[in-house]
């Protein structure tokens, strides 16, 4: 039997943005157990950490990659997308 893990079994808690790539490197094996759309879901909560908690260009660049990060996953993904659109805009 397959163990199947859900976006709501992944607790996002609060950190610091040079946490980012901890955890960004602790999802990608979750990419073949884990549907594209909910792994995307995923990179979104973990930018919209980053990018609404903490000020300065360090935070929105770690954002950013985050986001296109989801899009790698998801290309149509309208969040990823919108998130990107509103980051490059601030």
């Amino acid at each position: 039997m397959k163990a199947v893990i859900t976006p709501a079994q992944i607790s996002i808690c609060h950190f610091t943005s040079k946490k980012a790539l901890v955890v960004m490197a602790f999802y990608q094996p979750l990419t073949n157990v884990i549907p594209r759309r909910q792994m995307a879901e995923l990179y979104i909560k973990l930018g919209r950490e980053i990018s609404y908690g903490e000020s300065g260009d360090g935070s929105k660049q770690e954002a950013t990659a985050v986001f296109r990060q989801a899009l790698q996953i998801d290309s149509e993904n309208a969040d990823a997308q919108d998130a990107l659109k509103n980051l490059i805009v601030e």
